[in-house]
């Protein structure tokens, strides 16, 4: 039997706030990610940021974990899945990656992510996708790349590419099916529970890696003062509360119309450049931005009244 979904037009515009400042924060971990890279490893950097996101959480969901334990038992394996891949799997890939490939090819290949998450939600909930989706889609992703190569669309040709190239894809790969696998959960698990859950996965994935890696560098050592503020933003806002925040967002409109948004990290990792780091504006950044967020509205206009019900079917009826 399908499920009925109601979507009311404050709860989806407050979605579409939730997503643009998940973005935001997202874009923020990058940049403090490859600051970082020459004093902590790919794997202390993932496993460190999600300790502080879990210790952040324990407090809050653990008092909540006895009433959310029945949902969880029924669907543990989904639980697991999730955690592996998003928590585990993508932000470390893409830590690794900028090791042996640039920030530009990163960047780049990351603006796969959305139309793997469209593509793979088409075939996996047999959605058709509406042709106004595929152009928003499109018009994003060519305001992300105008941005990246700066205005030089020729310049793509002599981008070279390595095999840390093929990670970012892998991460890109990962995030599309953690973002489809949100939609398959069973309605009313605790949002703070599920995320303490998640991250407690992808830990005890991250672990093994973490150990040899420490091992391999000679053993712990302090962080200097900024890498340590660093880390504990990251553990804190990219993570928890930009998570949470993306969640949410997920369940309201959906991984469709939420796909879209990702385009604005590079974009918003621009502007932060520009304000940060004393960088220019120039044109390619306003009309890159112009394009982001006239296919973002592209991609999320409805054919039907906002407040009209929405039948989600496929295997969302089958996760029962």
């Amino acid at each position: 039997m399908p499920i009925i979904m109601t979507r009311h037009p404050a709860s989806s515009r407050s979605a579409y706030v939730l997503l643009v400042l998940t973005m935001l924060l997202w874009s923020t971990n990058f940049v403090i990610a490859r600051a970082m890279h020459g004093q902590i490893g790919p794997f202390g950097l993932a496993f460190g940021r999600w300790a502080i996101a879990l210790l952040c959480l324990l407090p809050f969901g653990l008092p909540r974990l006895r009433p959310a334990w029945p949902l969880l038992r029924r669907q543990w394996q989904k639980l697991l899945l999730l955690g592996m891949f998003g928590i585990g799997l993508t932000n470390t890939l893409v830590y690794v990656a900028v090791r042996t490939t640039t920030a530009t090819n990163a960047v780049i290949l990351n603006s796969a992510t959305p139309m793997m998450v469209l593509v793979l939600g088409s075939l996996y909930f047999r959605q058709k996708l509406a042709r106004r989706q595929w152009a928003g889609m499109l018009v994003a992703m060519a305001g992300a790349l105008l941005i990246v190569l700066k205005g030089d669309v020729l310049g793509m040709s002599a981008v070279q590419f390595s095999h840390g190239d093929l990670l970012v894809l892998a991460a890109g790969l990962c995030w599309a099916v953690y973002t489809l696998g949100l939609r398959t959960l069973l309605p009313g698990l605790d949002a703070l529970v599920m995320m303490m859950v998640l991250l407690f996965v992808g830990e005890c994935m991250l672990l093994p890696a973490f150990v040899q890696e420490t091992w391999q560098a000679g053993g712990f050592h302090l962080l200097s003062l900024p890498a340590g503020a660093a880390l504990l933003y990251l553990g804190v806002f990219p993570s928890v509360l930009a998570f949470l925040m993306y969640n949410r967002a997920i369940a309201q409109v959906g991984a469709a119309k939420a796909a879209g948004f990702l385009y604005l990290m590079p974009a918003f990792g621009a502007v932060q450049s520009i304000l940060l780091l004393g960088e220019e504006l120039h044109w390619y950044h306003v009309a890159g931005l112009s394009a982001i967020f006239a296919g973002i509205v592209l991609g999320s206009l409805s054919r039907r009244p906002a407040s009209s019900s929405q039948v989600v079917t496929g295997k969302l009826s089958a996760a029962e």
